[in-house]
């Protein structure tokens, strides 16, 4: 019986995922229609030739020797603005000196020992001018020259059409002289990572030492975790600490004398303590992404701590914790897996169905983190603190955005992932845990809904790959399932049979995870799906030189547009092509969307909200939760952001 459930729970699933298939495909397609102006008509060009690294020599290549036509809006070279952000934090630095000087704080007994209040104003504001001067300097130089001009560019066609042939023309995987690919949106962008880092060989080894950095996490983990898992259950902590040291056992004497306590302890501490430690990965992994790793968007940043967090979370709260949670105590557990490290499977058979009580708890534990995060107490924690000492307003602004390594999309896809994978890695042992599984999720879904809807901040996304990542690790996960259900067969069944059948399912799993792999890409927008701009020919014309068909086109007006603009924050804003385009977009508040739109109900017929300010750009469904579609990120940049409609189907992260 147990090894035809093998069977049922590993179709069932892939079932469920294939059937993921068209709803993901067609919300891809969408995401790219919705697309905003500039990023929908806009490459990111790399590796451009020196010589051809200019505005204008870059706008001549694509006009000329590629389409033959006039194709291309704006060009700009990204610029290296290493010395122009050392001279604006010289001048933020004199600022901040100049208005302590001029504050209350000015009257210091320091101050007037070195000259008095009129001679320290007048050497600091000596010292902004120059800072002033020198960064209007450095901007005037950038602007007019091209003596730093890198080998990246961001360059915008006047059609999305256009881009979307360029892309075509020029994919990474040619190896053409230059690499064109889908840009991050524009507020997304780390343009830190753009700046020049030395050479490749160095840039490979900062790489290195990044992924050196993760792998020295991971063993740091392991024996702050074994020993949690050692204290999670009363029997547990007495096999690894014995009397210590006392006449009489204290352990057996609380056991025998006070049960409640110690039913307490067993169903609490180790599923608090775990949780909360698990808390902390983010930020590590987040600091080892950002400083050795070049990933050019904030976005891919979560993408990568989406990855790592779940491999995370799997091995330290669901295999470690496990062969932890033994009899065997602590040290002796490390000596045994150190000396047999080949036993850690038929280990994992023989400790883990033993250990379905934690994860009961552990899920039970994740209801309440559901019921803390629609408090967002802290936020409102920040907010009573800097309340003190600000005007409402302001200490309502500083307290805002959410953490976004711990309330990023990364993080809250790996653990939605985790939750998912502990159920069906126990549905078997313990039916039990899929009652308490699903209705995480259905927490979950109310309580992310509403927070993604009308609380949290949101930022851009990349059009599925949250998800698909998702989709990867629940293979993964069921994986693990006939792992563990066919070494428990294997050890508590009277014949080799039952674990055979359930060791079976292995090449219907193997064969449907390729063919996952395989149906299961990230798409682009096929040339004729994109509206054709424009009235007349609908012909591919590449190297034409009749321009006919493009002189009065205008953009499809079903397409968002945006103030934003591919140019580094540094250097003065380019003129706004799009002024007031926005607004001319039909748009509703937040408050006038019914009721149930953060149910998910009805969700077709709400409206976007689009508004005219700049802001980080939106489109409509989010980097993945669960259900099959975008969710988006917790929080970031301010409220006023593109966004059009959002709310996720299906149960959310």
């Amino acid at each position: 019986l147990h090894a035809a459930a093998v069977w049922y729970v590993v179709m069932a699933t892939q079932w469920c995922i294939f059937s993921q298939k068209k709803p993901f495909v067609e919300h891809r397609i969408k995401w790219l229609r919705e697309m905003p102006v500039p990023r929908a008509s806009t490459v990111l060009v790399e590796d451009i030739p020196l010589g051809k690294n200019t505005d204008e020599g870059l706008k001549s290549y694509f006009d000329e020797e590629v389409f033959g036509k006039e194709v291309v809006k704006t060009v700009y070279v990204v610029k290296d603005t290493t010395d122009l952000s050392t001279a604006l934090q010289r001048l933020r630095t004199a600022n901040e000196m100049l208005n302590i000087a001029k504050s209350g704080t000015s009257r210091d007994a320091v101050l007037k020992a070195i000259g008095g209040t009129s001679t320290v104003e007048s050497a600091l504001l000596a010292g902004q001018m120059a800072a002033q001067q020198q960064v209007e300097t450095l901007k005037e130089e950038i602007n007019k020259t091209g003596v730093l001009n890198l080998r990246t560019a961001f360059v915008t066609f006047i059609h999305r059409r256009d881009a979307a042939i360029v892309m075509r023309l020029f994919s990474q995987s040619d190896r053409e002289e230059i690499n064109v690919s889908l840009p991050p949106a524009p507020a997304d962008i780390i343009w830190e990572d753009f700046l020049p880092k030395g050479s490749a060989q160095v840039q490979h080894a900062r790489e290195s030492l990044g992924y050196f950095f993760v792998a020295l996490l991971f063993v740091l983990f392991v024996p702050i975790v074994l020993w949690i898992a050692a204290i999670a259950r009363w029997e547990s902590l007495h096999a690894t600490f014995g009397n210590v040291g006392f006449g009489q056992d204290p352990f057996a004497y609380a056991q025998e004398h006070y049960p409640e306590q110690v039913a307490l302890w067993n169903g609490l501490v180790g599923t608090v303590v775990l949780t909360a430690l698990m808390t902390t990965v983010p930020s590590f992994l987040m600091w080892i992404f950002s400083v050795f790793l070049v990933l050019k968007s904030y976005t891919h940043q979560q993408l990568w701590v989406q990855n790592g967090y779940f491999y995370f979370l799997v091995v330290f709260v669901l295999l470690v914790t496990a062969i932890g949670s033994s009899d065997f105590g602590l040290l002796q557990t490390v000596t045994f897996l150190v000396r047999n490290p080949l036993e850690i499977f038929p280990r994992l058979a023989e400790k883990m169905p033993s250990s379905t009580h934690f994860y009961l708890e552990f899920l039970l534990v994740q209801w309440g983190v559901q019921a803390l995060n629609i408090t967002r107490y802290l936020n409102l924690a920040k907010y009573m603190a800097l309340r003190q000492l600000y005007p409402p307003d302001q200490a309502k602004q500083l307290s805002e955005p959410e953490d976004q390594d711990y309330y990023g999309i990364g993080s809250l896809s790996a653990r939605a992932t985790l939750n998912l994978t502990i159920s069906l890695v126990f549905c078997t042992l313990s039916p039990l845990i899929c009652i308490i599984g699903i209705m995480n999720f259905v927490l979950a879904r109310l309580v992310h809904a509403y927070l993604f809807t009308f609380a949290e901040t949101k930022k851009s996304d990349l059009g599925g790959d949250f998800f698909l990542r998702q989709l990867l690790h629940t293979q993964q996960g069921v994986f693990l399932y006939v792992v563990l259900m066919t070494g428990v067969l294997m050890e508590r069944s009277d014949t080799w049979v039952p674990g055979a059948i359930a060791a079976s399912s292995f090449a219907y799993l193997t064969n449907s995870f390729l063919r996952f792999q395989s149906e299961f890409q990230l798409r682009e927008m096929g040339l004729h799906e994109i509206q054709h701009e424009g009235s007349g020919d609908k012909s591919l014309r590449i190297y034409s030189l009749d321009d006919s068909s493009g002189s009065n086109e205008e953009e499809p007006p079903d397409q968002y547009q945006s103030d934003e603009h591919y140019k580094q924050p540094e250097l003065p804003p380019p003129p706004s092509p799009t002024a007031g385009a926005a607004a001319r977009n039909t748009s509703i508040q937040a408050d006038e969307r019914p009721w149930s739109s953060w149910l998910g109900w009805g969700v077709g017929k709400v409206q976007s909200r689009r508004p005219s300010t700049a802001g980080a750009g939106r489109p409509p469904f989010r980097r993945g939760t669960s259900g099959g579609i975008e969710t988006p990120s917790a929080p970031g940049s301010p409220r006023s952001m593109l966004t059009p409609p959002r709310v996720a189907q299906g149960p959310c992260c």
